[in-house]
């Protein structure tokens, strides 16, 4: 008897042990029963607290919340989001601290060394922001030499301003809304940033700020992705990234996606006029 129950124990183990070594990502997470996701809550209308003016709660939205999410339910899990600073987003990601990252990250050579993307779901184009009194000031890359640029640190505009723009003078911050306001109280000349961004703060400035046309030289075709931990043993990933590229299938082909824009853009138009 104490053979066979001994027996029991050891394929109980064995299975168990089977289990493990089969484990990915996606089995974690669903085992978890969470979806941790990693964002920069300020960056609107990718990600930002709105207040709902029907409960007056603070609410995350902006169309990467709302794939976030997408995905937490198309899991049957909760969704987490773990709201810190840009430039740590891809050190958490590969570290496993995070389940994925959603946060307008731009799928970069030196960030798939070290991490892994979806397929791109939005892209962008990135412009120089200046304030509409300089128009006649900035117009060529050359204009901009000994001219203070602002950038998120850690961001695409980070890597353009370093390269394209070496003759200018550097400030980078974690926060967007503080760079739109340097920019409105004079302290930086320009502020690189995607036009989708910059958008919504040249309205809110009530036009003070504009586009200018200085050139901004960047890779076009990498767009926007959601950062995972790379695969290893017992930790794949080809699960996880298939569902994640299915559902950013699914949301473009059926509209769900615009409607996410649409939102988004609402809500971030909405937000800033209260500000």
């Amino acid at each position: 008897m104490k053979k066979v129950l001994a027996m029991v124990m050891a394929l109980v183990l064995m299975v168990g042990m089977c289990s493990l070594a089969n484990a990915d990502q996606l089995d974690n997470i669903k085992a978890a029963g969470v979806l941790k996701v990693g964002a920069n809550v300020g960056f609107p209308p990718y990600e930002f607290y709105w207040t709902n003016p029907e409960t007056g709660e603070e609410e995350l939205a902006g169309f990467d919340m709302m794939i976030a999410q997408g995905l937490a339910d198309e899991l049957g899990v909760e969704l987490q989001v773990m709201d810190q600073a840009f430039s740590g987003l891809i050190t958490a990601v590969r570290a496993n601290e995070l389940d994925c990252a959603i946060s307008g990250i731009s799928i970069k050579p030196e960030r798939l060394e070290v991490v892994d993307f979806s397929k791109p779901y939005f892209g962008g184009t990135q412009i120089m922001v200046i304030r509409t009194a300089d128009a006649d000031k900035y117009k060529t890359v050359a204009d901009m030499a000994g001219a203070t640029i602002g950038a998120q640190n850690g961001s695409l505009q980070q890597g353009i301003l370093e390269t394209q723009f070496a003759e200018s003078n550097p400030l980078l911050l974690d926060s967007i809304a503080l760079l739109a306001t340097e920019l409105y109280q004079g302290t930086i000349d320009g502020w690189l940033i995607t036009d989708t961004v910059a958008k919504q703060y040249i309205a809110l400035y009530k036009d003070q700020l504009m586009i200018s046309e200085v050139p901004v030289v960047y890779d076009v075709s990498a767009g926007s992705g959601i950062a995972v931990p790379k695969s290893a043993p017992g930790m794949e990933n080809e699960a996880l990234l298939e569902v994640i590229n299915n559902y950013i299938d699914k949301i473009k082909a059926d509209g769900t996606f615009d409607a996410m824009l649409e939102e988004s853009y609402a809500k971030a138009a909405s937000l800033l006029e209260a500000e």
